[in-house]
């Protein structure tokens, strides 16, 4: 697995996630932190969510640390398509999902308990939303998976 650092589609969230932890590795393995659940910025349900039910729909093990958060990443393409965010996670969403994953309570925004907002569409990319827990997620992420497999091998 790689992290493709000059992917279009990474260079938003990489950046972000550089600028927050720039001392961070910009890529490792859950295995590479026996504490990983615990000591990488989000509560421990959000990365259960990431790296058991999401990582369990898809054809090959995606779990990775980018910048030190929990997340999936194509293994081909190296492209992020997952993330634990703190207490949420998001999701790149393929195109031909967005208005579904909208209509069911994914949205690009997020309002703290402090009242802070997070436009995580801003951050990352207009394909991304903040996952809402539900069943159909993980059929959004293997189109996506998908997408970026069919993309990887077009280039190579």
């Amino acid at each position: 697995m790689k992290l493709d650092d000059a992917n279009p589609d990474n260079l938003l969230l990489i950046a972000h996630r550089r600028n927050l932890n720039p001392r961070a590795q910009p890529l490792a393995f859950p295995e590479s932190n026996p504490y990983a659940y615990m000591n990488l910025g989000s509560h421990p349900d959000i990365v259960e969510r990431v790296w058991v039910g999401l990582n369990s729909g898809l054809p090959v093990d995606c779990r990775a640390i980018v910048y030190g958060a929990p997340a999936l990443v194509h293994p081909n393409a190296g492209v992020v398509f997952a993330m634990a965010y703190g207490t949420r996670y998001v999701l790149r969403i393929a195109e031909a999902f967005l208005p579904v994953a909208l209509a069911r309570g994914c949205t690009p925004e997020q309002t703290w308990s402090g009242g802070a907002k997070t436009d995580i569409g801003a951050l990352f990319g207009p394909d991304w939303l903040f996952g809402n827990w539900i069943q159909e997620e993980s059929k959004w992420l293997f189109a996506t998976y998908e997408r970026l497999e069919n993309a990887f091998c077009r280039r190579a």
